[in-house]
């Protein structure tokens, strides 16, 4: 029976949302935790209610910085707290507009030790602004097939969504300090999971343990059919962002990130389809996405835009080659 640190990230919340999320912790049938709130700077006000609100629950540590560093540096904050407390046996990260259910924290401790995983996580549930159910499951609403992912298959496209994960304390020294993002954009979640991916076991909870609040502030939301051919032609016509590659940079700098983490040459790792020094026309990528429609995990719509991406690269490269 392990004491399990939260890392609750807050930035200007919706104190009401906050409340609900602060009482759902404090209702856990697992009881041994602490929780380490950290604040991004909020107005003075904000960070006035966020202590009132956790006033007298001698669990939650306040936190409070001089400088806004955005969600991705703002976790990272979160998780250095918990770098040598001796006393954390997993580390749960916590939004500031969510549910949990009441035996996230059991369920998920459970499933770690009796799977021998380095890290779990579940499905969701979809409410409104009202706490009313949008959909029962963002794994089906977006096609999520978790369970059938790789390393490769999650460079691909995230399918852990943070405020559903747990992990183990010997992760930290892996995934911090967090790698800067150049030129392209990931959030924790995807990090962090990327790394437990090559160093042990994901454990999966098909069960939604937390109630996912959309709403208009969200900084990251979910999409229908995300990732399926059909969804991304559809994004790719409505933003023109889409076209200018962005999404290719993130995936060879996440890549590059993690490949340097843990001491891997991008160009010699085995079938790596992501390293961008060889001249290959994107093929391993389309190769990639053709196994993740064979395993079910719905991201062949995302393998074929990273492919056009990195093939447009390779033509130009090819033909400033001839033209020297």
């Amino acid at each position: 029976m392990g004491k399990i640190g939260i890392i609750l990230a807050t930035y200007n919340p919706n104190m009401e949302y906050l409340r609900k999320q602060i009482e759902s912790l404090q209702g856990q049938t697992w009881q041994d935790w602490m929780c380490h709130v950290v604040d991004d700077r909020s107005s003075e006000a904000c960070q006035s209610q966020i202590q009132a609100t956790i006033a007298g629950d001698r669990r939650f540590h306040f936190h409070s910085y001089s400088e806004n560093v955005g969600s991705y540096h703002n976790f990272e904050r979160g998780l250095e707290l918990c770098v040598g407390d001796q006393r954390l046996e997993a580390i749960a990260c916590c939004d500031q507009d969510d549910i949990w259910l009441p035996d996230k924290l059991e369920r998920q401790w459970h499933a770690l030790e009796s799977q021998s995983a380095l890290l779990v996580h579940s499905d969701l549930e979809l409410i409104d602004a009202q706490d009313d159910t949008c959909y029962p499951s963002a794994w089906e609403f977006e096609q999520r097939s978790p369970q059938n992912l790789t390393p490769q298959l999650l460079l691909l496209r995230n399918t852990l969504t943070g405020c559903t994960m747990m992990f183990r304390p010997q992760l930290l020294s892996l995934v911090l300090p967090f790698p800067f993002r150049k030129g392209g954009n990931w959030y924790h979640d995807w990090w962090i999971a990327l790394i437990a991916s090559h160093q042990g076991k994901i454990a999966h909870i098909p069960t939604p343990l937390v109630r996912y609040r959309i709403h208009d502030t969200n900084t990251v939301g979910v999409v229908e059919n995300a990732g399926t051919l059909s969804q991304e032609v559809m994004t790719g016509l409505q933003k023109a962002e889409k076209l200018r590659g962005r999404s290719y940079i993130t995936h060879c700098n996440l890549n590059h990130a993690v490949c340097d983490r843990l001491n891997l040459n991008p160009q010699e790792v085995e079938n790596n389809p992501f390293g961008d020094r060889l001249l290959n026309f994107g093929l391993p990528i389309l190769q990639l996405g053709w196994r993740s429609w064979q395993a079910g995990y719905g991201s062949q719509g995302i393998a074929l835009r990273v492919f056009v991406h990195k093939c447009r690269k390779d033509v130009k490269r090819l033909l400033d080659l001839l033209h020297k």
